[in-house]
């Protein structure tokens, strides 16, 4: 038996055995099950630590070996011995079994399902997937020897995710325009990108961003054997360098200026879990490890993270490997908000002080809820656990800085807080998300909980932004001047029209709406909400009974409720067993107030429950999908 082009009994990709009565459950064996004059059944066991691989099996008889067969070795997490066991049937199913997933986006306080087709167990699948450990062992000056440890498959499959200099399989794109290629929004499933990629002779994807390389790592490892989710954490401290602080800064109108280089606030973040036990650290590790494929700015390493045990960043022990250091600043920093003043002077906002690690979320065992996760990663906010944590994380932070001989540290240490009096008070509210073409209410308090009447000016404003905190465009802004007697509050309703944000809403739908309060003595006071504007409806309607093989119909239908008719209308539909790979349809123009149907024939090959996804992309709009799972039953 040997695996690879060139397999060595040194390395443990070659092997001989005998063929016995009784096989050996812990190592390399194969046991005659039937025999007759002309035919043999023999079975071949696998020790659990052996490398995942294609191995050709070979039978060594009258001083001549004869090829039986090629297989395919994984992982099993259904095997006690195994580093990625899972004691957990309804885990497996989900975790390693579950080709429908849903990703998670949005903000913290409106949170929205996209479906992804994972597709790990199509055919042409685990080939693709050697095929890419084959090249990033190549490229990064590894050996497929140590393919029995899943910590060494996951740093080189994430390595290959986002890495364009050794044939990475996807290619980032922040903010800009997607030229010659997919916009990220597009993406449906893993498939069309791993075929893509080896299609083009391992030339990198265009495009991808945080939840498509999250999507298709996961594709990879259930693929391989390994246990993983995908997981979406919402107000996320990026590319802080393991910083517990970062900052953000605007101009005296409101605007958030831009820092691309610099630690941003993202409004969401998608990362993965992989299940694992780490032989190489302490017992209390092993279990989930997080994992992300998404490029960072680091001072030295990798430019992913992980895989990291996600008790060791809840517990704080922050000098765990891999990178438990920056998931725990991207969850626990505090973000500080400065004005530039026109003289470039930068002055700190009171009041607006915004906590990072919110609503981290994963799909749930066995339904398509959404399951609030953040407990895993973090204590509660102001829990005494929580303190121990910091407290622990804050004395690592001085060691560190009173041994480092260079200024750069592993850390910076973050100011409890700024020594300034508050005097005013401000606040706002909106609702979490809105339907595109209706105008956003606002609603401001402003109280004076000072000794004295204090004259203020306020500028409101709104701005359409990326999820990753880089700003698109100022759409909207108004000025109040009032005075404000001690213990008075003055409580003002103003709107965000249609008009000021639909030409400029960005791909990703988020208003960041800020308030700026100044008093008489030239303090500064600042607010803000994120409200994401939600695309109009579209739905899925099934017949009641479906019967394999036979033809069936699904309808979808879109309504528009805006003013003005959504034009050049596409609408894409895939689903496993229901319809093969993509369909396309072209719907034309959907005049304004009108709901228009469009009628699915399928004939379903695949029995049990059955995911149907439709995607609509117009002038209007680019990234409108929807899903419905429905059960087909056995012919």
């Amino acid at each position: 038996m040997g695996q690879g082009s060139h397999p060595s009994k040194a390395d443990g990709t070659q092997t001989e055995f005998p063929i016995s009565s009784l096989g050996d459950q812990k190592q390399w064996s194969a046991a005659l099950e039937e025999q007759d004059p002309c035919f043999w059944t023999i079975s071949v066991n696998t020790p659990a630590n052996a490398p995942i691989g294609q191995y050709a099996l070979l039978l060594h008889a009258s001083k001549s070996d004869h090829l039986l067969g090629n297989f395919t070795l994984l992982f099993n997490p259904w095997c006690q011995d195994d580093e990625v066991f899972l004691a957990n049937e309804a885990q497996r199913q989900e975790y390693i079994l579950n080709q429908d997933g849903v990703i998670y986006w949005g903000t913290e306080n409106a949170v929205l399902a996209q479906p992804w087709d994972f597709s790990q167990f199509e055919e042409d699948i685990v080939d693709i997937c050697f095929t890419l450990l084959d090249v990033g062992e190549r490229h990064q000056d590894k050996d497929h020897t140590q393919r029995k440890n899943p910590v060494y498959i996951c740093r080189t499959v994430a390595a290959m995710l986002n890495c364009d200099e050794f044939r990475g399989i996807l290619t980032e794109c922040g903010t800009r325009q997607y030229f010659n290629g997919t916009p990220p929004s597009k993406w449906l499933g893993s498939g069309p990108i791993l075929r893509q990629w080896i299609a083009s002779h391992c030339k990198p994807v265009r495009y991808g961003q945080c939840w498509v390389f999250a999507a298709v790592m996961c594709s990879v490892l259930r693929c391989l054997g390994i246990p993983t989710r995908v997981v979406t954490g919402f107000t996320w401290a990026h590319n802080t360098n393991s910083s517990l602080s970062v900052d953000e800064y605007y101009d005296e109108d409101g605007t958030l200026l831009t820092q691309d280089k610099n630690a941003r606030v993202w409004t969401f973040h998608v990362w993965n879990e992989c299940w694992m036990a780490r032989a190489d650290l302490l017992p209390e590790y092993s279990g989930w490890q997080a994992l992300d494929a998404t490029c960072q700015e680091k001072s030295k390493g990798p430019s992913f993270c992980g895989p990291a045990p996600v008790q060791a960043i809840k517990e704080g022990d922050t000098e765990a490997d891999y990178d438990v250091c920056y998931f725990f600043a991207a969850i626990n920093a505090k973000c500080q908000v400065w004005i530039q003043k026109t003289d470039h002077t930068l002055k700190p906002a009171l009041g607006s002080t915004k906590y990072t690690g919110n609503n981290i979320s994963t799909k749930s065992v066995d339904s398509e809820r959404c399951e609030d996760i953040t407990h895993n990663y973090k204590y509660p906010e102001g829990s005494f656990q929580e303190k121990v944590v910091l407290d622990k994380a804050y004395t690592k932070i001085k060691k560190l800085e009173a041994t480092s001989s260079s200024s750069k540290t592993q850390f910076s240490f973050i100011p409890t807080a700024l020594e300034e009096p508050v005097n005013l008070f401000i606040h706002l509210q909106l609702r979490n998300s809105m339907l595109r073409g209706q105008d956003v209410p606002l609603s401001i308090e402003v109280f004076n909980h000072s000794g004295g009447e204090k004259a203020t000016h306020l500028l409101v404003g709104a701005q359409s932004l990326h999820y990753n905190g880089a700003p698109v465009t100022q759409l909207w802004k108004e000025e109040f001047h009032f005075t404000l007697r001690s213990n008075e509050a003055n409580n003002l309703q103003v709107f965000v029209p249609y008009s000021q944000y639909r030409e400029e809403l960005g791909q990703d739908h988020l208003l960041r709406l800020t308030a700026i309060l100044k008093d008489e003595d030239s303090y500064i006071y600042f607010a803000q909400e994120e409200i994401i504007i939600c695309d109009p409806p579209l739905t899925i309607e099934f017949p009641e009974n479906m019967v394999q093989y036979q033809p069936s119909t699904a309808k979808i239908g879109l309504l528009n409720p805006l003013t003005e008719p959504l034009e050049k209308c596409v609408i894409v539909v895939a689903g496993r067993g229901l319809i093969y790979r993509q369909r396309k349809y072209k719907l034309g123009s959907v005049q304004p107030k009108s709901i228009q149907q469009l009628q699915i024939p399928f004939t379903p090959t695949q029995d049990g429950p059955r995911r149907l996804t439709a995607h609509l992309t117009c002038l209007q709009i680019q990234n409108l999908k929807t899903y419905k799972t429905t059960n087909i039953a056995t012919a």
